[in-house]
């Protein structure tokens, strides 16, 4: 089938003709159909049948440009592609994580998967002070696993240069090495400055020179370095969860590049949080308690620290089962451990790095945070965005001076004490 964009009006039909979809619906007369995305890249549709509401999916299609900019920003629909093979490694790897896809059509830059109808998108439920207590262990496995098995560290030297070229993600790497890493520290015609946030305010990002040559560092890496498959777009918005369960989800940006990426975008987003919810738990939620912006920062402590934990534990496993000849040797396992040691801290200070470029980018650059972007105060937004411009920058000029999480952690709290 040629290339269409599917509507609301045109959804049931295309269904309807899909032989898979008769295991999920047992009749397409009586189809809801809802239009639920609010992301900047695709359109996405929940599909129920009235008369069955146990019988429901979830329609995502790339349209041909960026969604948030309109088509004045033309876009290749490839970006599908990416997300239907990130899904099936995703689910090879850690399938209690990952929804079920039920379709893929990469003619028509579609997928039809399970309705997480379940649970939420966790930075919605964060703005409200959900507590998501299996959060930061479902995460710490899903990088884990991902971040290893897709490695040098695990795959041999053809598989995985098969693997790189197969992940080739030009166009949205692009739009991640403008909006994250260039465009927000200078004044760039993408960018989007809150009303209150001061000329002073921004020309502490933009006219920082020692910040410019970090970013651009961090930058370079970025481009060059093809560690592991990444996610690509690893924030609170690309995860539902519920008490119990977390699924990550829109791994569009998906490709090969520094394995401290998704941390680093993990962890600059909960930073965010911890920063909005100075204002939120105060005013918006009449709470004074600061009990809420603690369990956001434990649950980054946690996140980093099981996953080392995981990480480690692989990586030791596979050298033991696979008899590496380089450590074959009489004490060889445990000098093996100088080297698990030395690249952790190179991943952690590489995403220590990235958070504050995430921090940065999400309050001067053109895709913002509801955590942040939803306040009404103008003068509360602006100082939020004030602290958190004041936190990206100084984990950026010290990201390789920290050496644990707490270290890091320990860097916001100077700056927004609880």
């Amino acid at each position: 089938m040629d290339y269409k964009i599917l509507t609301t009006e045109t959804i049931p039909a295309y269904l309807k003709s899909i032989d898979e979809m008769s295991k999920i619906f047992s009749s397409f007369k009586s189809l809801n159909i809802e239009e639920v995305g609010d992301g900047n890249l695709n359109f996405v549709f929940k599909v129920t049948n009235q008369d069955k509401p146990t019988e429901t999916a979830v329609l995502k299609q790339a349209v041909p440009y960026l969604r948030c900019a309109g088509d004045s920003w033309p876009l290749s629909r490839e970006r599908m592609n990416f997300e239907i093979m990130a899904l099936e490694k995703h689910n090879e790897l850690y399938p209690e994580c990952v929804p079920d896809v039920y379709y893929a059509n990469k003619n028509m830059s579609l997928i039809i998967m399970q309705n997480l109808n379940k649970h939420k998108i966790v930075r919605s439920e964060m703005n409200e002070g959900k507590i998501f207590p299996k959060l930061a262990e479902h995460v710490s496995t899903f990088l884990a696993r991902t971040l290893f098995y897709t490695s040098d560290w695990y795959l041999n030297s053809f598989n995985k240069k098969e693997a790189v070229k197969k992940f080739i993600n030009k166009e949205l790497c692009d739009l991640t090495e403008k909006f994250i890493f260039t465009h927000p520290f200078y004044d760039a015609d993408s960018n989007s400055y809150s009303p209150d946030l001061l000329p002073e305010d921004i020309a502490f990002i933009h006219d920082d020179k020692d910040l410019r040559v970090e970013v651009s560092r961090i930058r370079q890496r970025f481009m060059n370095n093809t560690d592991c498959l990444l996610h690509g777009d690893l924030h609170t918005g690309s995860i539902m969860a519920n008490e119990n369960e977390t699924y990550i989800i829109d791994p569009e940006f998906a490709f090969y590049g520094p394995a401290g990426f998704d941390p680093g975008l993990f962890i600059g987003n909960m930073l965010l949080a911890y920063v909005a919810h100075s204002y939120r738990q105060k005013v918006l939620l009449n709470n004074d308690s600061s009990e809420y912006q603690v369990w956001i920062l434990k649950t980054i402590k946690d996140t980093w620290n099981q996953f080392v934990d995981q990480y480690n534990a692989l990586w030791k496993d596979h050298i033991k089962k696979s008899k590496d000849e380089f450590w074959n040797y009489p004490g060889g396992i445990d000098d093996h451990a100088l080297l698990r040691q030395k690249e952790i801290t190179r991943i952690f200070q590489d995403a220590i790095g990235i958070a504050g470029c995430v921090m940065i980018r999400r309050t001067l650059g053109i895709a913002k945070v509801s955590d942040i972007a939803d306040i009404k105060d103008t003068k509360a937004r602006a100082k939020l965005d004030r602290l958190a411009l004041q936190i990206g920058r100084a984990l950026i000029l010290f990201h390789e001076h920290v050496h644990t999480i707490d270290e890091a952690v320990a860097i916001a709290k100077r700056f927004l004490p609880m």
